[in-house]
């Protein structure tokens, strides 16, 4: 099978492409025959290889002891990467890491769904959110931001998103945004004031300081870019946490049914191939912040099913 290993070089991505052999599965392990996956912009930063992969694809084998699925099944899921973080036509999984994919979603936006829906709902479980809260959502239209305020307003909760621009509103509203506010021409907290239960920070490394300003005393502070200010936070009475997405077979299942009742909608992103320029490509894209929406790498095979 094709393999592509990334490697990073004063801040240069390449891609080393393997003919590697075809995983065989262990005794709770399924074999994935990928259709796609979905950037982790986490991995790319840290160059952990360890944190986790969205991925869509099609059951091709399973282990002697997995019982969820059988071959040809449709899947998508959140897997630890086993074989030193590459994208390749087939990956293992254990079948806790994964759930039956919706009809109604392609691979591509499944992949996505995989990474940036479970990321916003485990960002809206830290921050408890409920039906009494008043949510401040960054980038509401990006690739989490999309899905935290959909959730959010699932949960009951008031959603403010903030946008990169004016061109952003028509979708802010469409998502089910109750404010939107163009934060590249407007001041959020200005707006806002202290009047904020929780914050779900999708934007940066750095959570701005206008983030904290907006909490009432005891709020929450959820970031999955970047590691908040602990010790302002202590000093200000907030609740701030990072979060990284865990693999959670139910969440992924809950995600899939409300996708299903067309409750919950997977906006369209960039998606890219597997190949050396196609990565590489995705990688620079992310590394940007111009991307809208999170990246897919669509993952057409070149070797006869099993």
């Amino acid at each position: 099978m094709r393999a592509l290993f990334p490697e990073s070089s004063g801040g240069t991505w390449s891609f080393t492409e393997l003919n590697a052999r075809r995983p065989v599965p262990g005794a709770h392990e399924v074999l994935i025959r990928l259709h796609a996956a979905s950037l982790h912009p986490a991995s790319r930063q840290s160059g952990n290889s360890q944190l986790p992969t969205a991925v869509a694809g099609t059951i091709a084998d399973t282990g002697p002891a997995a019982t969820r699925f059988r071959p040809g099944d449709e899947v998508f899921g959140l897997i630890i990467n086993r074989a030193g973080g590459g994208y390749a036509e087939y990956a293992l999984a254990r079948e806790t890491e994964l759930a039956l994919k919706p009809r109604e979603l392609g691979y591509e936006a499944a992949a996505v769904t995989a990474a940036a829906g479970l990321t916003a709902w485990q960002a809206l479980a830290a921050a408890r959110v409920s039906g009494r809260d008043r949510v401040l959502v960054h980038d509401g239209t990006g690739g989490t931001g999309c899905f935290a305020v959909q959730l959010a307003k699932l949960r009951g909760a008031t959603v403010i998103a903030t946008i990169r621009s004016d061109a952003d509103l028509d979708a802010a509203w469409g998502l089910g945004a109750d404010q939107a506010i163009n934060s590249s021409e407007q001041d959020f907290a200005a707006i806002l004031g202290q009047s904020i239960d929780a914050v779900i920070e999708t934007t940066s490394g750095r959570v701005p300081d206008s983030s904290y300003a907006v909490l009432a005393p005891g709020g929450r502070l959820v970031s999955t870019a970047g590691p908040p200010d602990a010790v302002r936070a202590a000093r200000l009475g907030i609740q701030a946490a990072c979060i990284i997405p865990a693999a959670d077979a139910l969440q992924l299942s809950e995600l899939a049914r409300l996708i299903a009742a067309r409750k919950l909608m997977a906006p369209p992103g960039p998606v890219f191939p597997l190949s050396g320029e196609g990565l590489r490509s995705a990688y620079e894209l992310q590394a940007s912040g111009k991307a809208r929406g999170n990246i897919a790498i669509t993952i057409s095979q070149q070797e006869p099913e099993l």
